[in-house]
């Protein structure tokens, strides 16, 4: 592999060598693995479609505790010198990038790649099975991460964010050829699809938003002939007992709350039930400007005889 390594030093810079490439931190969407984006998404923004900037407070606090795991790793491991590589590393032939946390200077072992991960206890104990098992897409992370620096072995340090009880814990990737094999047959897989235009199967249950923007608008006069999708009946017929259901639910609840406002009257706070809160207060709004908007609209009626 020819490998270039580009110092970071503009962040746009670094965010427009990435849109070019599949990087590590997404790897795992090419094997179904990856808990906040699919392979979907990643084709659709290689083909130019645009997705908002995103930020939320998991990725504000892994940013902000990088250096504290950094300084946890330090202190359980004083034989490693780490290093802030502040680079990017890239793969031009198969366009797979990654931009590692940490480089471990291992007196035995030589090169290592650090990823820094900061974990809820609930996230750890559940996901990372109380510390014995690295979830899956960052254990493809951190082999992306190794194959393109060369790396000797990979580690992954995972800071447990409890206020009471912070903790850290270092588990080692070690290389795999097979599994790096597979990672660039992947990504190379992946590119060819975004040049040929095969989608990949989407993700119904997260893939929502990605579907919308792939087809925008309709072509006006366009039918699709749905005789020969099997499936499509009872998915339909499942919808509309599940409408029914929902329905019923949420009317019932309107009622009670109706009731429960009567019972109110101009009563601000109600007491006399411990096991619940009730209060009836107005409250103020900001007004605001909603901009147009032309959505489309899926509008499914059911012509099935109802009795």
């Amino acid at each position: 592999m020819t490998i270039e390594r580009k110092p970071i030093t503009d962040r746009n810079e670094w965010l427009a060598w990435r849109r070019e490439d599949v990087t590590a931190s997404v790897i795992g969407a090419l094997f179904g693995a990856h808990p906040y984006t699919t392979a979907l998404r990643i084709y659709a923004e290689k083909r130019g479609v645009e997705f908002p900037d995103e930020d939320n407070k998991v990725m504000r606090r892994g940013r902000w505790l990088e250096p504290a795991v950094a300084k946890a790793v330090e202190e359980l491991r004083p034989e490693w010198k780490l290093e802030a590589p502040n680079c990017y590393l890239r793969d031009p032939d198969i366009r797979l990038g990654c931009t590692p946390d940490f480089f471990i200077h291992d007196p035995a072992r030589g090169l290592g790649v650090l990823q820094a991960k900061t974990v809820a206890p609930s996230v750890y104990a559940k996901e990372w099975l109380g510390g014995t098992e690295i979830p899956f897409w960052i254990v493809l992370q951190t082999l992306t991460e190794c194959m393109l620096a060369d790396a000797a072995f990979g580690a992954v340090a995972a800071l447990l964010v409890d206020a009471h009880a912070m903790d850290c814990v270092i588990l080692e990737v070690p290389r795999h050829a097979e599994s790096e094999a597979k990672i660039i047959a992947a990504v190379s897989s992946f590119w060819l699809c975004v040049a040929t235009g095969q989608e990949p199967d989407p993700d119904f249950a997260r893939d929502a938003d990605v579907v919308k923007l792939l087809t925008p608008r309709e072509t006006p006069g366009k039918q699709i002939d749905f005789s020969r999708h099997n499936e499509l009946p009872t998915m339909l017929a499942e919808r509309a007992e599940l409408l029914k259901t929902m329905g019923t639910a949420e009317d019932r609840c309107d009622e009670i709350e109706t009731e429960v406002k009567h019972l109110m009257g101009d009563a601000e706070f109600a007491n006399g039930l411990p096991d619940w809160r009730i209060t009836y207060k107005t409250q103020k709004r900001a007004g605001y400007t909603v901009p147009p908007k032309e959505p489309r609209v899926l509008l499914i009626k059911d012509k099935r005889p109802h009795e």
